[in-house]
């Protein structure tokens, strides 16, 4: 398949998904909880340590819940990881907070997605203890994506990952305001 082709075909994708989205205009942070399920990609550096760059990835659990809404989500996160050729496990507290709307311009004034500013904490079963965050890209309620930066405090490592992850959860009906 041809470059061209093999772009052209996500982008069509995300406009038809987004036609399709128009009739949920909120794209906050509603009440209730949500689970994602993620799948991270990555590496793990030593910054000048006498170690190499190693491959990371991993999937993950996150469930987490509206604590104010249109702003703040807690949860927590179980993770699967694939790091210095050994499977572990991850686990520890997720903020996210919203920073902002994604909007089309007016007349229409769609909503499509939120921009996210992430803060994690996890412990592994390999004597990991880390702590970061990074930035995420909520569309359409469904998808999000992102990129992380954990420091490993206990092993002296940096972890760099990139995810996407994919929301379990029920779209609440939207109520007409004026009926």
């Amino acid at each position: 398949m041809p470059i061209k082709t093999g772009a052209l075909i996500p982008i069509l994708l995300l406009f038809f998904l987004a036609a399709g989205a128009q009739k949920k205009q909120i794209t906050e942070f509603i009440k209730g909880g949500i689970l994602l399920v993620k799948l991270n990609n990555g590496l793990t550096t030593g910054f000048g340590a006498h170690t190499p760059d190693l491959y990371t990835g991993g999937l993950a659990l996150t469930p987490q819940v509206t604590v104010v809404p249109n702003r703040l989500r807690l949860g927590a996160n179980g993770c699967i990881v694939y790091n210095n050729k050994q499977i572990s496990g991850l686990f520890g507290p997720v903020a996210a907070l919203k920073l902002t709307d994604l909007r089309t311009n007016k007349p229409m004034a769609l909503a499509f997605g939120n921009l996210q500013l992430l803060a994690e904490a996890n412990w592994g079963t390999h004597r990991q203890r880390m702590a970061g965050g990074g930035i995420g890209l909520e569309l359409l309620q469904k998808i999000q994506l992102g990129v992380t930066a954990q420091r490993d405090y206990h092993l002296n490592q940096w972890w760099f990952q990139s995810f996407i992850a994919y929301q379990f959860n029920k779209t609440k009906k939207i109520k007409p305001q004026f009926e």
